[in-house]
């Protein structure tokens, strides 16, 4: 075999790895983004509700959005809340309702499929006071992956890096 039709099988085959794996950089997010996440998102919502309710941000801003995470860094986001910290127990979590809604996310344009999650809330604080709210939190898939997002409130808080002056 000459050395011409040698280097041409090598430039040809290089061209095709190429090829195949830039597809493949293509291919592959666009499959991401077609993942569904995968347990209940009230499971979800209820997990992350304990940890910050028991101060514990670090486990809390593992599951935060990806790109909130980007802008409230992990040190930042947990020194800032160990500020205001939620002093009490929690009592239980009653999961209300799952229903589906598009919300605008913080930092985002347009508006996003989520799952809205409404609990109710049994805290006693350290005097023994008992209190009980409901609120409803937002399951926001990534990937396949279940989430949580910052209130638009806490989002600017992040991105203009004010938490010093909250």
């Amino acid at each position: 075999m000459s050395r011409g039709v040698i280097i041409g099988s090598i430039v040809a085959f290089v061209v095709t790895v190429v090829a195949v794996v830039g597809v493949a950089l293509v291919a592959i997010p666009a499959l991401e983004g077609d993942a569904k996440p995968t347990g209940d998102p009230a499971v979800f919502v209820k997990q992350v509700v304990g940890y910050i309710v028991a101060d514990d941000y670090t486990s809390a801003w593992g599951s935060l959005y990806p790109a909130h995470q980007r802008v409230a860094r992990q040190t930042e986001y947990v020194e800032c809340e160990r500020q205001r910290p939620v002093s009490s127990t929690l009592g239980s979590i009653d999961v209300l309702r799952v229903s589906d809604r598009k919300l605008r996310i913080p930092g985002e344009s347009g508006r996003a499929d989520v799952k809205a999650v409404t609990l109710r809330i049994n805290l006693q604080n350290a005097l023994g006071a008992k209190e009980t709210f409901k609120h409803t939190f937002n399951a926001v898939p990534s990937g396949s992956e279940w989430t949580w997002i910052l209130t638009p409130s806490r989002y600017r808080l992040y991105r203009d890096d004010s938490c010093e002056t909250a």
